[in-house]
């Protein structure tokens, strides 16, 4: 990441909005009262560009990128946000196809997104491209778990399963996404909350594009008793596994939401 703040005197309004929001006071004013790092400022900036997205008339650039191609801020229509989180089930039935390409690409696009701790980007993502793809880790999962004589419950009801003529563990689905974490650069605590905020966001973002998830632990167990099905994953060296999400078209439909008794909540 290019870490560098360029100012458009001709623009700049001397507010000190992006001095005020900087998260780790890494901003000045110059003697002109011209934005500019500290002394060493970009060591301690962590690119969160708060001040490029603050900035009331795009002044400020970061990292030579240009404010005017960033989208206007936007929060939708609150009630349609609750809706679709409402509306969000767990998929366990998936049309054998593809996942359509653009929707991995959106999908794809969006995970540049999701916060981290520190703004630190510590995650990688293996998302299973195709059905066929997919196909061959089903198949090589399943002669792992048929040649193994581990008495482990996980191994014994997957094994079940497909005796059974059942996908216990990937319920058929043509694409899959797992995430892993370098936990050697993530904050102490946040190693694990950071896939997951992480998946949280894909899955509802996924929701609205159609598709339909299911947050797989069978998946991870078993990846994590197979090191050869979790090579399949091309996870990079360093990084460790933390959580898998099935991913496909829903071969059902939903027509209404559940209704849920209120949250264990209290106002303090």
């Amino acid at each position: 990441m290019q870490k560098s703040i360029t100012i458009d005197k001709n623009k700049c309004i001397h507010c000190g909005m992006c001095i005020k929001d900087c998260i780790v006071s890494c901003i000045e004013f110059d003697s002109e009262k011209i934005p500019k790092y500290v002394d060493g400022g970009d060591k301690i900036c962590v690119g969160c560009q708060h001040c490029m997205a603050i900035c009331p008339v795009g002044a400020l650039s970061f990292g030579g990128k240009n404010p005017a191609d960033s989208d206007p801020i936007g929060y939708g229509n609150s009630d349609d946000l609750l809706r679709l989180i409402k509306s969000r089930r767990s998929v366990r039935f998936y049309k054998n196809q593809d996942v359509p390409q653009e929707k991995i690409t959106k999908l794809t696009e969006m995970l540049a997104y999701p916060p981290t701790g520190g703004n630190i980007d510590t995650l990688h993502f293996s998302i299973v491209g195709t059905a066929e793809k997919m196909q061959a880790i089903r198949k090589f999962t399943y002669e792992k778990v048929c040649e193994s004589d581990s008495d482990s419950p996980i191994i014994k009801f997957a094994k079940d399963g497909y005796n059974n003529g059942k996908d216990i563990i990937y319920r058929g689905a043509p694409s899959m996404v797992a995430v892993s974490v370098d936990k050697t650069k993530a904050i102490p605590g946040c190693e694990n909350a950071d896939p997951i905020i992480a998946l949280s966001y894909l899955d509802l973002y996924a929701q609205s594009l159609g598709l339909g998830t299911l947050w797989c632990d069978l998946a991870l167990m078993i990846a994590q008793v197979f090191p050869e099905v979790k090579a399949l994953l091309e996870i990079p060296e360093g990084y460790t596994l933390n959580y898998t999400m099935l991913l496909g078209v829903p071969n059902v439909k939903y027509k209404r939401t559940v209704q849920r008794e209120p949250a264990n909540v209290k106002i303090i």
